[in-house]
């Protein structure tokens, strides 16, 4: 009798977990059946409600559990999302709100000299011209500002005007060596009361590339000559210029060191005429360097006797006043001297 009651029960039990769907075909069903077999054989018949019960209990808990462990690892995602999803509204509105940065500006106090002004040997921009007075003249297409007729976004060219583009490099790192005093070279002083040039006989090495020059050629002509900037390797600001020496030597005009920074102010009256210079092959295959200035005649850079310095001669200077370039230059790279 209690066989047949057992029976009835664990019937009754099977129809309820298949009625719930909690009994399944796959491996915790069949551990849940181990369990209740095990179970059975260990305390008989008479505990078969027990053993049944079991058995639920323990697939009802193992699917509660893998229930759980799901829920908690969705909720996990939705953490995520929603912290990823704030920390881009977060990003985007720093983005929005960010003001621009000062490179992506242009300055609102700079000059327009500032902005318009190069002065670099590879791009000088004042042309020499004057506006204190009266408007520049048209043919150079400058602008004027502080009395200066500058080029605005283009370089000046030896004739004073205007172009859209910049110097060509014809010569980087030569040593201007003198024809006449072939041991000595000429350079750029680094402690020098008045910046003149002068010549030295000592390695460049030595002289950490104060011998060495960068020469481009300028835009345009002058009187029909090419003209070109004979800049300084080491201190690109600097170029060579002709000036008068006023007082300082025997000799009226010499060659100098100038600052482009510095051209066109108050104390400036040569304008670029003085560093835009005139470079011409003579028939020996040297060079004569040499500035126009104003109405006089071509003052040529040279060295003379009992002087080391580099002044300037406005007749033919003769061999003293030739030069030649190291490492040389294919001939033709400039005029021939005398036309």
């Amino acid at each position: 009798m209690q066989w047949c009651s057992a029976l009835a029960v664990l019937a009754l039990l099977a129809s309820a977990i298949a009625q719930d769907g909690l009994v399944g075909t796959g491996p915790e069903a069949a551990a849940a059946l181990d369990s209740d077999g095990e179970c059975m054989a260990e305390y008989g018949v008479a505990a078969g409600g027990g053993c049944a019960l079991s058995a639920l209990q323990l697939r009802a808990n193992k699917q509660q559990q893998q229930e759980q462990e799901k829920e908690e690892e969705d909720e996990r995602q939705q953490q995520q999302q929603a912290q990823q999803s704030g920390e881009q509204e977060e990003k985007d509105q720093e983005e929005e709100t960010e003001e621009p940065r000062a490179e992506r500006l242009a300055p609102r106090n700079a000059s327009l000299l500032e902005e318009m002004y190069s002065t670099s040997a590879k791009c000088f921009s004042y042309t020499g011209g004057s506006c204190i007075s009266e408007h520049c003249a048209p043919y150079r297409h400058a602008q004027c500002h502080l009395g200066k007729c500058i080029c605005n976004n283009g370089c000046a060219g030896a004739d004073g005007k205007c172009y859209h583009q910049h110097n060509r490099l014809v010569a980087k790192g030569v040593l201007l060596r003198n024809a006449k005093y072939h041991h000595y070279k000429m350079y750029f002083q680094r402690m020098s009361t008045f910046g003149q040039m002068k010549t030295t006989r000592a390695s460049s090495w030595m002289n950490m590339a104060q011998d060495k020059f960068d020469i481009y050629e300028v835009p345009g002509s002058q009187f029909g000559h090419k003209e070109y900037f004979l800049a300084s390797s080491k201190w690109s600001d600097y170029v060579l210029g002709m000036k008068a020496t006023t007082g300082t030597a025997l000799s009226p005009f010499g060659a100098y060191a100038v600052n482009l920074n510095k051209k066109g102010g108050v104390l400036d009256t040569w304008g670029p005429t003085n560093i835009m210079l005139r470079v011409c092959e003579t028939a020996t295959g040297a060079l004569q360097i040499g500035a126009k200035m104003a109405d006089t005649n071509t003052i040529w850079a040279y060295v003379h006797h009992g002087s080391w310095y580099v002044y300037g001669s406005v007749s033919t200077p003769g061999w003293g006043g030739e030069w030649t370039l190291e490492p040389a230059v294919a001939k033709g790279t400039f005029p021939l001297c005398g036309r």
